[in-house]
């Protein structure tokens, strides 16, 4: 039977946030056949306690000003998110010779095969198991060796072996441990470079002359250089099927003469 330890408890005498104040923790004792006793405990005495080898299943001896001492455990501990401390603390009385049910941790021991050979991950989904027994048979963890374990290989809670007049009533085919395939590392695609002024007109219109110094409007094809020309020194070449330019009046196919002057 585990060793009960000792721990000083008074009835609450002040508001929560006054008693944290003061380094006291709002707490709270009841259990089968009891009412429930609101109390307050020292934070540094607490803390002791449950951060030795006693641990959160401990048997706590509660002693209070009236009454024999109450053997208990810590059933819940409510802590602040930011700054871990503790707010408030449920004890569960409890009876020497009668079964409870609660939680212990699951330590994982040794190195799976195949992470240490084959780079794979351990995965441990399942940190702590619930139990039944008596109060002086509560363990304050289960270990669980992963040396063998494989590249897919699991131990689920029904492989687990419990110390004796334990009985684990967790969900058999949960899975404790695992160790899963090494991650593949992603093929990270070339950076595309935005395409500016000249190059992005050109690449917009395929085909289409570039402009120098003209700026390209969206999705508009790209302005044409200049009008098609003729031979040097003749004019623009026209259009094929536009009609012949204008010829000055005068005789067909020569041209006209000047009015003579009066």
């Amino acid at each position: 039977m585990k060793k009960e330890i000792e721990l000083q408890a008074q009835e609450r005498s002040g508001k929560p946030n006054a008693l944290r104040a003061q380094k006291k923790i709002p707490a709270v004792v009841y259990g089968k056949g009891m009412e429930a006793i609101s109390l307050q405990v020292e934070e540094p005495a607490f803390k002791k306690v449950i951060g030795g080898l006693a641990g959160s299943n401990a048997i706590i001896s509660l002693k209070l000003a009236k009454g024999s001492p109450l053997p208990v455990i810590t059933h819940e501990i409510q802590k602040n998110p930011v700054n871990d401390q503790i707010l408030h603390i449920d004890f569960y009385r409890v009876k020497m010779d009668e079964a409870i049910k609660t939680k212990v941790h699951i330590v994982i021991v040794g190195e799976a095969a195949g992470v240490k050979e084959d780079a794979g991950i351990l995965v441990n989904p399942l940190s702590e198991i619930e139990i039944k027994c008596l109060p002086g048979d509560i363990p304050e963890k289960i270990e669980v060796n992963v040396s063998d374990l494989k590249i897919g290989d699991a131990i689920h809670v029904s492989e687990l072996k419990p110390p004796k007049g334990v009985e684990i009533i967790s969900i058999g085919q949960d899975i404790v441990v695992t160790v899963s395939p090494p991650t593949k590392e992603e093929e990270v695609a070339p950076a595309v470079v935005p395409l500016e002024g000249e190059a992005a007109a050109a690449a917009a219109v395929p085909g289409a002359p570039v402009v120098p110094g003209a700026p390209a409007a969206p999705g508009a094809a790209a302005p044409v250089a200049e009008a098609a020309a003729g031979p040097a020194g003749k004019g623009p070449k026209a259009a094929p099927g536009a009609a012949p330019a204008a010829v000055p009046a005068g005789k067909p196919g020569k041209p006209g003469k000047p009015e003579a002057k009066k």
